[in-house]
């Protein structure tokens, strides 16, 4: 398991996260997310729409190497996650991460 994946378990148990591009979109332009985590196979459009924002917004985006159902399953969810937005990191060191 990679650092970034354990980072993101450790949010995802002491954090605050929120799934789904939709969301994400909409937490990006409030200015609440704090990162964006993209899976593999997420659709074009909405990876730009994704990755746009967050240059706007000045959030880090990072391009996960695991595909959405991979994604979903290191959340703990029993569907596929195509996007994951940071919205309090807990106590994760993941926003470190995407620094470097």
């Amino acid at each position: 398991m990679s650092s970034v994946d354990h980072e993101l378990r450790l949010v995802i148990n002491t954090g605050r996260v929120h799934l789904g591009s939709k969301v994400a979109v909409r937490e990006i332009r409030r200015g609440r997310a704090r990162m964006a985590i993209i899976s593999a196979n997420c659709p074009a459009g909405i990876r730009e729409t994704i990755e746009t924002h967050g240059k706007l917004s000045e959030i880090p985006v990072i391009n996960h190497q695991k595909d959405s159902i991979d994604l979903g399953m290191l959340c703990g969810k029993p569907f596929p996650v195509s996007v994951i937005v940071i919205n309090d990191p807990g106590d994760s060191k993941i926003l470190d991460l995407a620094v470097n």
